[in-house]
């Protein structure tokens, strides 16, 4: 089996850790037309979840979050395997 590895940057943006918040992220961005080629949740204490945000294109996805007014840390480098 092979395997497709791809330089990537991501983002990572922490919200409420409650039923629908990552819907609502992602809808915003479905809004703005941003790609996401992937995509990971993990709690991050009793009530936050940190959200990590692979874009297809990550100068859009920074321009768009900041008009947006989205908080996001990032961009950082990673390997999509």
């Amino acid at each position: 089996m092979a395997f497709s590895i791809h330089r990537v940057e991501y983002f990572t943006t922490t919200v409420q850790d409650q039923p629908g918040e990552a819907y609502k992220l992602l809808s915003q961005l479905a809004d703005l037309e941003l790609n996401l080629v992937a995509f990971t949740a993990v709690p991050v204490g009793p009530f936050r979840a940190q959200l990590t945000l692979f874009p297809e294109d990550p100068l859009r996805m920074a321009d768009a979050a900041r008009k947006a007014g989205l908080v996001l840390d990032g961009p950082h480098p990673a390997l999509l395997v």
